[in-house]
């Protein structure tokens, strides 16, 4: 078997709460990387597995509500056995052909969990730093060592780990509640439903399409499929606006369709959180990104939402959310060729300024209810899906 000592961050600052917050973590991580067991202690959770390799330890730094965490061996709660394998330990992951670590500059740093335990935390680091000093000639540099041994010390045991991965951080998703997001399939969208999975939300997908411009959902699917991976399981649903939109060409000047869809868009998901029990609405906005993300139209388009709409990249630029994109996998899948419903017959400069006042006047001509959902598809990760249910 093999161990990984993983540590919370944020969810030590819950209080009385805490609990909570650590039991659906360890469902999350339960239901997406099936370990052997899980056991909590006091700020820390150790996942046991039959077998760790650098794909598991990738996806575990992007799962919510990881701080960070390590390979670890494990020790009886005895000064001998914590040498012992604390040396192990040091060998297997910085030895030479031969084992050899000697000359290596390095330093202890243990914490004592459990206060029950015999031994101060600078006394461990004494006790182990001088028997690895002795035992495999070793050099301390307390400021710029090669090598750090970590010795945890918990009621149920001690634990040494040399290499310690940063996750994610933040809360684990369905801990904040449930969220609908507008989700277009270009870069942003994925991005920002991942955030706010990074806040605790469970989110759920709406993306609105045009029949007579797309019909091939393969790329919505595969951005839903990859985020299901942090999440386990993600709701999409399809929408088709093509009747409204037929209206809107019909009715609204180019310059000011693109406020006029987006607000449909909004009413349209706001449905969807009525009947999911959300909370909130999500966009892939960023302030002054594109025409329809100036402050002025965001002020235009948002007043539309039923619900409080949240805009998690609103102060990225485009690099940082790329960036981003690329590390969760979402990237190459968003900047695959697809029609987007938002680009449908608008002017070639849409309206930077739009108004309320004039936005009302246009949806005066304007259908704008008994449009609902047309196609409701369930992705799980691993890439299994229901068939697709008609409502």
């Amino acid at each position: 078997m093999q161990y990984i000592l993983l540590h919370f961050g944020e969810l030590a600052l819950k209080g009385k709460n805490r609990g909570q917050f650590e039991k659906k973590l360890a469902t999350n991580i339960k239901r997406l990387l099936h370990p052997v067991s899980i056991r909590r202690d006091y700020g820390r959770m150790l996942l046991e597995f039959e077998q760790v390799d650098e794909a598991l330890l990738a996806y575990l730094a992007l799962i919510p509500g990881v701080r960070n965490f390590s390979l670890v061996h494990q020790a009886e709660l005895k000064l001998e056995s914590i040498q012992e394998v604390a040396a192990g330990a040091v060998r297997e992951a910085f030895g030479d052909a031969d084992g050899s670590v000697a000359g290596r500059p390095f330093r202890v740093s243990a914490r004592r969990g459990d206060k029950s335990f015999a031994m101060t935390s600078p006394e461990l680091n004494f006790e182990v730093g001088g028997y690895l000093k002795t035992k495999l000639g070793l050099t301390v540099n307390l400021d710029a060592p090669e090598i750090t041994v970590h010795v945890e010390v918990t009621r149920e045991g001690a634990y040494i780990y040399t290499d310690r991965r940063e996750g994610i951080g933040g809360l684990p998703v369905g801990s904040s509640g449930k969220g609908v997001v507008l989700f277009s399939g270009g870069i942003d969208s994925p991005v920002a439903a991942y955030t706010m999975m990074k806040r605790g939300m469970e989110v759920v997908l709406v993306h609105l399409y045009n029949s007579s411009i797309n019909r091939d959902f393969t790329k919505i699917r595969n951005l839903a499929r990859q985020l299901s991976l942090y999440q386990g399981y993600t709701r999409l649903y399809l929408i088709d606006l093509e009747e409204f939109q037929r209206h809107a060409i019909a009715h609204v000047p180019a310059d000011y369709r693109m406020i006029i869809y987006k607000r449909q868009m909004i009413r349209t998901a706001g449905l969807i959180a009525v009947e999911e029990g959300a909370k909130a609405l999500v966009s892939g906005d960023s302030l002054g990104q594109v025409a329809s993300q100036t402050l002025d139209n965001i002020n235009a388009i948002y007043d539309a939402s039923p619900l409080p709409l949240l805009p998690p990249l609103i102060g990225m630029d485009k690099e940082e959310i790329i960036r981003l994109g690329r590390r969760i996998g979402t990237y190459d899948i968003s900047i695959e060729e697809y029609c987007d419903i938002c680009s449908f017959l608008i002017a070639k400069h849409p309206q930077t300024r739009g108004k309320r006042s004039q936005v009302a006047k246009l949806e005066a001509l304007l259908p704008l209810e008994g449009l609902d959902c047309t196609t409701r598809m369930h992705v799980f990760i691993g890439g299994t899906e229901k068939p697709a249910l008609t409502t």
